[in-house]
């Protein structure tokens, strides 16, 4: 199941001349690597057993807030004098130190931290200057995406920018959750959307120019030839033609034609979501395992989309590990959404272990089991192109994919906090063990806009 089972074929491109081609071996690797794992795994919450799930008792967790406390006490008194480097130095251990990831070079660090603060930046500006309009709780939600390609950037010695790419990418979600989730948007409109932005973004333009800049002002939605459906949500498509625009800037379609098939599927992912919306006037329900297939799906396809956009190209390991990995993330997404989804009849596995009328416990100590299985932490070839560190030998690749999958966990275990009512008594109690930090605490820290803030402020 991990990274290292495709060691005969780690380097081996995943590339195909059609694009059922490029579906048919992807939604292979899917399954291999997503649900076949998620149906392996034992019940239950992870056993002292396994190295890297780590339990702490109400002292250890009341000791952590102390110490986060007198940290920022510290870095607020002397993040501007000739003590920043140790008050970076004390940040990056309590860190390391909260998701049990041994230590690397703290000035690289650093400089990762600085520049996802000017990208972050960048971002919000960008996102402000194209559309006016939009609000800060939908550039936050599209900025979330952006860390994990910075992330990648990262594992790939990348210089890290936003490129137009990402840029674009990102500001898709918004754009075509409006249209794909809303309710009040006919079954009419979807079809058609579904359709012309599929052709969009595997065939292009028919006045596609791979010399063409797109310069960043909003396109004139009057030239769009929409059919009837979609007349009253032509600013919408317009921007979201833009932002296909904007990936067109860096990947010409001749020659990553795997880009634009990887976009193709993370919207087709999409589109199949609105199976997951339960119609009690008409007595459709979708079943458990419709649920995981397209949550599966729609993961693994949101990650390969973005990662395609960074490097242009991917191998049939680096896909296996996109694949496992989405779907974690996807579960994360619609654990922290169940109140919301439950409101808009949306099933996911969480939902509809709720509206089965069982508890939330054996979904939860799934995706925890899930979270700490091996392709979390697993080492690829090129991982040797990044710094390491001289005492542990630990690269700065490896170093930023487990800070990735232990801050997801920290961002689980948050959401459970939040959502007692939804677990037995036992199981909340115990879960509450493998949190670093007292449940009553992290239930009211918003850990991510915390995080934001931390990263856009540049705090130390």
């Amino acid at each position: 199941m991990s990274a290292t089972n495709y060691s005969n074929d780690s380097d081996i491109p995943f590339e195909f001349e059609t694009y059922e081609e490029f579906k048919s071996a992807r939604l292979k690797l899917n399954y291999e690597n997503t649900l076949k794992l998620w149906y392996s795994l034992p019940p239950g919450l992870p056993t002292i057993n396994n190295p890297l799930a780590k339990r702490y008792t109400p002292h250890e967790q009341q000791t952590r807030i102390k110490n986060i406390k007198s940290f920022v006490s510290y870095a607020n008194l002397f993040r501007r004098t000739f003590r920043k480097k140790k008050v970076r130095a004390k940040g990056f251990g309590l860190w390391n130190d909260m998701f049990n990831v041994p230590p690397v070079n703290t000035a690289v660090l650093y400089g990762i931290y600085q520049s996802l603060g000017r990208i972050t930046n960048e971002f919000l500006e960008k996102g402000k200057r194209y559309d006016p309009t939009i609000d800060d709780d939908e550039l936050f939600k599209a900025g979330r995406t952006v860390w994990f390609m910075i992330a990648f950037q990262t594992q790939m010695n990348l210089s890290l920018s936003l490129t137009d790419s990402i840029f674009g990418y990102n500001m898709l979600y918004p754009y075509t959750d409006d249209l794909v989730d809303c309710n009040d948007v006919s079954r009419e409109a979807k079809k058609d959307f579904a359709r012309i932005f599929h052709e969009r973004l595997l065939i292009g333009a028919s006045n596609y120019d791979p010399k063409s800049h797109f310069n960043g002002q909003q396109s004139n939605v009057t030239l769009l030839k929409l059919p009837p459906s979609l007349q009253p949500y032509a600013d919408r498509v317009g921007k979201i033609f833009d932002m296909v625009k904007f990936i067109e800037n860096d990947w010409t379609r001749n020659e990553h034609q795997g880009v634009y098939m990887g976009l193709a599927t993370i919207h087709e992912s999409q589109m199949k979501s609105t199976l997951q919306h339960a119609q009690p006037d008409n007595g459709y329900i979708p079943t458990m395992a419709q649920i995981e297939q397209i949550s599966a799906e729609k993961g693994g396809a949101s990650l390969i989309a973005a990662v395609f956009l960074i490097e242009g190209r991917l191998t049939r390991a680096k896909m296996a590990y996109l694949e496992y990995l989405g779907f974690g993330l996807q579960m994360l997404d619609d654990l922290q959404d169940v109140e919301e989804d439950m409101k808009n009849n949306h099933r996911t596995i969480f939902t509809q272990s709720l509206a089965d009328g069982q508890t939330l416990d054996a979904p939860t100590a799934r995706l925890i089991q899930y979270c700490y299985y091996a392709p979390a932490f697993e080492k690829f070839s090129d991982d040797h192109r990044t710094v390491s560190d001289a005492q542990s030998g630990e690269t700065l690749a490896h170093y930023v994919r487990a800070s990735m999958m232990m801050f997801s966990v920290l961002l689980i275990l948050e959401a459970v906090s939040r959502l007692q009512q939804y677990y037995s008594e036992e199981f909340y109690r115990e879960i509450s063990t493998f949190s670093p930090l007292p449940f009553d605490v992290l239930k009211m820290a918003r850990v991510e806009k915390i995080f934001w803030t931390v990263v856009r402020d540049q705090s130390f």
